[in-house]
């Protein structure tokens, strides 16, 4: 396995994640062991004739909850496919998988909106059925990681003004994709010529900064990156300024001094 590209000071190798103390089973809590996800994920992947050319995972609460990545053999000649896995043994989360894309020249990854998450830790699952939900979410994930790609390729289209940049990049700090103590790091990739003023650029300026993120919250940071840049394009569909440049347009009139006649 290669060497992790995603910080964190709990980022751990996969043996690791197997060495995990198993949770005894209750009469209506059956927390599946991380291994056990992982390799039911790992069979469902080849099953489906895919292969994995790159892992990595980190734990939190104690070994409790596990994350982790999978960069996929299909793709194109710019990003790989991957997945994300997610799973507890504590409650605190049902096991999830999400898609996701990382483009092979930085190893920025992104993941797409929302966690499929397929089964809660509830009585009745067991091996078997695990083995049968990875298989059925794998070939779910197919056409949804097309459509992803997809969706990530045609943030090429949409050229970006600076001034909408500025607007976005507040609403990014304001849902807290990233804090404002990394403006300056944004600034050097996208405002100082590294990638080009496309959503595609601002997108891979975002996501490279994110890359010093825990792995464990990139996803949600990826949804909210997400959401945002989808609401800027539906802006340029319909042909409307963004509330936000509405407000400061209309409040740099405001604070406009009259002049006295």
């Amino acid at each position: 396995m290669s060497n992790a590209t995603l910080v964190g000071t709990n980022q751990v190798s996969e043996q690791d994640v197997f060495n995990v103390p198993a949770v005894p089973f209750t009469k209506t809590f059956h927390p599946i062991h991380h291994g056990d996800v992982i390799r039911s994920i790992q069979e469902a992947i080849g099953i489906v004739g895919m292969e994995i050319v790159k892992s990595e995972y980190v734990l939190a609460q104690e070994g409790m909850q596990m994350f982790g990545v999978f960069d996929l053999s299909q793709g194109t000649s710019e990003l790989s496919w991957s997945i994300g896995i997610r799973n507890s043994m504590n409650k605190s989360l049902s096991l999830g998988i999400t898609a996701g894309t990382r483009v092979f020249v930085c190893e920025n990854l992104c993941f797409s909106g929302e966690f499929l998450a397929f089964r809660k830790h509830t009585s009745g699952l067991d091996i078997d059925e695990l083995a049968f939900l990875a298989y059925r979410s794998m070939r779910k994930m197919i056409p949804l990681l097309r459509s992803f790609q997809a969706w990530h390729e045609g943030l090429k289209q949409y050229e970006l003004q600076e001034q909408d940049a500025k607007i976005l990049l507040v609403e990014i700090m304001t849902n807290s994709v990233f804090p404002a103590s990394k403006f300056n790091r944004f600034n050097e990739l996208y405002f100082g010529g590294v990638y080009n003023h496309t959503l595609w650029g601002f997108h891979e300026a975002v996501t490279n900064v994110l890359k010093d993120s825990n792995l464990l919250t990139i996803p949600k940071k990826n949804r909210n990156l997400n959401a945002i840049l989808n609401q800027h394009i539906e802006d340029v569909h319909a042909e409307l300024p963004s509330s936000l440049g509405d407000f400061y347009e209309d409040r740099a009139r405001i604070a406009i001094p009259k002049t006295i006649s």
